[in-house]
């Protein structure tokens, strides 16, 4: 599959050719059908002090995307294959107020 990755450490993002993870127990593969660049992905691409200490030379980059659920590990429940779904970089709680109507991307305990 296609990932943009950061190859080396230096300026810059590549498109590269990368294998297709492995799904586990509780995983779900997604094949994303639109992605998005953020403020994280630009300090990456720039190269800056902050992307040097944290990210992995390697590393695969995008965390904003939308996509359908492809394949589903045996433990999952609650998504069907085919399913349209969202994803981005943070955790949230699940028991704060607006996690509890629904609106877990305002979340008052985001984790990342």
């Amino acid at each position: 599959m296609k990932a943009l990755v950061k190859s080396k450490p230096e300026k810059g993002l590549w498109m590269e050719e990368v294998d297709i993870p492995e799904v586990g127990v509780n995983d779900i593969l997604i094949k994303v059908k639109k992605s998005a660049i953020c403020g994280t992905d630009l300090h990456i691409y720039r190269w800056d002090e902050w992307s040097q200490n944290t990210i992995k030379i390697g590393q695969t980059i995008g965390r904003e995307y939308v996509g359908t659920v492809a394949k589903m590990g045996e433990g999952l429940t609650g998504f069907q294959i085919g399913d349209r779904v969202t994803g981005e970089g943070h955790i949230a709680g699940g028991h704060c107020r607006n996690c509890r109507r629904g609106r877990k991307h305002v979340c008052e305990n985001t984790v990342g």
